[in-house]
């Protein structure tokens, strides 16, 4: 019963995420869905990007190993779904843009809009991978598949997924998720509660150090834990793209609301899983707390169902931000360098070329990181995410005709630059966010200052 409701739930999503063809006729349908989306479409888009193996089984994994220090990447999302409705939503309206680097290109010229589309790609890339290491762990958990297999299954998910119904593909998958996500974290946090007792077992067994402390780490390292999320999530084209599919800007924001309010009670339970499984599985492994809970606790064909839920999420979130690279590298870098004269035709086959590209890529990475953690990946990826991008691109919207255009290239280059010379060094990796986001607005600030006073006054675009 177990293995049957999961396959039946998997097929069910992917005929869903196939049906998304039926209504990709443009390239613009495949990347925006046509800006057609009402407060379902862009809700459902949102959370299937939002809320994937990092938020449920990597959460549940940091729970396992440090206690309630876990909900810190929960509450980062929430706070970012928050901005993205008051700041990004405003955009929605003018509906010039369909890529963050196109923002910053307007401000800072060719050169940076290329610059930022190739270093928000690979953070985007790397957190691809950490969504997919997360599936594998419910495959080797339950299956007791080897991870070459594991990967191959879910990689081959994650590219019918977007590959056929493109943007419309994953707000269709990301819907269903949803429903089967809320109802999955609800039934947990049920059982848990009422059926184990588990939260009085929690409170009474686990020790306050370190289990129950918000900085086991440190204030600044857990603090930037925060911070490195929010500025991850505003700096990832696959948000700002979920955010612009809206209809109207007030669509938009309402949805980014909803997505704050739905988002953290998942971040609850699954911090109340990982510390449980603690107590009464002392010697899994940790990545395997989450699934191992499902298997153990609910009803075999609910739990099957549940499997397959989170399976879906994670490998929707890859899918997503696979989305959001090939957009970007058409967009950004094909059109504008290799092919200016593409037409749509070639440019939607284009998008699809790159998405079966990076879903080669993944496998090949993951079968050689199959241990490491899995959050770790979510943050080291908001490193390339958020320093080269974040502050260019509030400028550009804010201070657009204060800043000098070569001003931007270099906070752009230089900022991702030093966080990684930062995390090379050996010195703490949360803490490089704060590295790179203070470098990128002195280079911005300096050189625009520096670029006026040697004479340079030309503030328009390159």
């Amino acid at each position: 019963m177990f293995i049957f409701s999961a396959i039946i739930t998997l097929l069910l999503t992917g005929v869903v995420g196939y049906l998304g063809n039926s209504r990709v006729k443009t390239s613009k349908d495949f990347i925006v869905g046509g800006n057609k989306l009402g407060a379902v479409g862009v809700t459902s888009m949102l959370m299937g990007s939002i809320i994937g193996g990092a938020s449920t089984v990597g959460t549940t994994q940091m729970a396992y190993n440090h206690g309630v220090v876990a909900i810190w990447f929960i509450t980062g999302l929430c706070i970012a779904s928050i901005i993205l409705g008051i700041f990004y939503s405003k955009q929605v309206d003018k509906k010039d843009w369909e890529t963050i680097p196109q923002i910053i290109g307007d401000t800072y010229g060719k050169n940076a809009r290329t610059s930022s589309s190739i270093l928000l790609s690979i953070g985007m890339f790397i957190h691809v991978n950490g969504q997919i290491i997360a599936c594998i762990a419910l495959f080797t958990a339950i299956f007791g598949m080897s991870v070459i297999k594991a990967a191959f299954i879910v990689v081959m998910l994650l590219v019918i997924y977007v590959v056929f119904g493109g943007f419309w593909g994953s707000t269709l998958v990301g819907g269903l998720k949803t429903i089967l996500l809320y109802s999955t974290t609800l039934i947990c946090g049920g059982i848990l509660l009422v059926k184990l007792n588990g939260f009085k077992e929690i409170m009474t067994i686990l020790p306050k150090e370190p289990w129950f402390n918000l900085f086991s780490g440190s204030v600044s390292e857990d603090l930037a834990s925060v911070l490195s999320t929010v500025v991850g999530v505003l700096s990832t084209q696959t948000y700002f793209q979920a955010i612009m599919s809206g209809r109207d800007s007030g669509t938009s924001k309402k949805s980014a609301f909803l997505v704050a309010f739905l988002v953290f009670p998942i971040g609850i339970v699954c911090t109340a899983i990982g510390m449980y499984m603690r107590i009464h599985y002392p010697s899994i492994s940790a990545r395997e707390a989450f699934p191992l809970f499902l298997i153990n606790y609910l009803n075999p064909g609910i739990a099957g169902i549940a499997i397959a839920t989170v399976l879906i999420s994670s490998t929707a979130t890859g899918a997503g931000l696979t989305l959001g690279i090939s957009t970007m590298l058409t967009r950004d870098v094909y059109k504008q360098i290799l092919n200016p004269k593409c037409d749509d035709r070639k440019e939607l086959l284009v998008l699809r070329i790159i998405i079966v590209i990076i879903g080669i890529m993944t496998f090949f990475v993951v079968i050689n990181n199959k241990e490491t953690m899995i959050l770790n990946w979510g943050f080291l990826s908001m490193v390339f995410r958020a320093t080269p991008i974040f502050i260019p691109t509030v400028m550009a919207i804010v201070f657009k005709d204060k800043i000098h255009p070569k001003a931007g290239l270099y906070a752009i280059v230089s900022a991702p630059a030093v966080s990684t010379m930062w995390i090379f060094s050996g010195l703490p990796q949360i803490s490089s966010i704060y590295i790179g986001l203070i470098t990128s607005i002195i280079a911005i600030l300096f050189m625009s200052k520096y670029l006026k006073y040697k004479g340079i006054e030309n503030y328009t675009k390159m």
